[in-house]
């Protein structure tokens, strides 16, 4: 008899933290998944041609000494895989593309979207960030294309200061 009440509650105790599992968010996890590229890269050191517009000016080099932490750090504070978020994004899938999408106006991070190949790797993620005071009004898109491509585009319009228009492409060299 005693047997049979260890195994049922061990049996009780793993049913429980698999509901605990399915509580958390169901986000995709941006902060993991590019701390690990940042890991490889830096492992890596691919030679990327990187081009960097502000306002009307331009500058494009080719490099193989890129500080990824700082380069992708915007991917990564776009995270939405917190529990302060759960339930606050809206989950799409449209042609083997996975959409989440911000159910309240407040939300820094709107939108990310990520296309995954048919063995699950990452195609490319791309994020819209909107932020909106009675200062300044910031709009950013992001793409991340592993090994081809990425890109930070940012407008910001500042009560005093008036516009600024912002750009970094980076193109992976083969």
């Amino acid at each position: 008899m005693n047997k049979s009440l260890v195994f049922l509650a061990l049996f009780i105790t793993s049913c429980q933290s698999a509901v605990i599992k399915t509580n958390s968010p169901n986000y995709p996890d941006l902060k993991g998944y590019f701390s690990k590229e940042i890991k490889r890269l830096e492992k890596e050191r691919p030679e990327v041609q990187k081009s960097v517009h502000f306002n009307k000016k331009n500058e494009t080099k080719t490099s193989a000494a890129i500080k990824w932490q700082e380069e992708l750090d915007p991917f990564i504070v776009s995270d939405i895989n917190k529990p302060a978020f759960k339930g606050l994004y809206r989950f799409s899938m449209e042609d083997g593309e996975e959409t989440y999408t911000a159910t309240a106006k407040n939300l820094k991070t709107r939108e990310i979207r990520i296309l995954k190949s048919e063995n699950g790797a990452i195609k490319r993620i791309t994020i819209q960030n909107f932020s909106d005071n009675n200062l300044f009004t910031s709009s950013e898109y992001l793409e991340y294309c592993p090994d081809s491509i990425y890109q930070i585009v940012k407008k910001q319009e500042v009560v005093i200061l008036g516009s600024n228009h912002f750009m970094i492409v980076g193109k992976f060299r083969k």
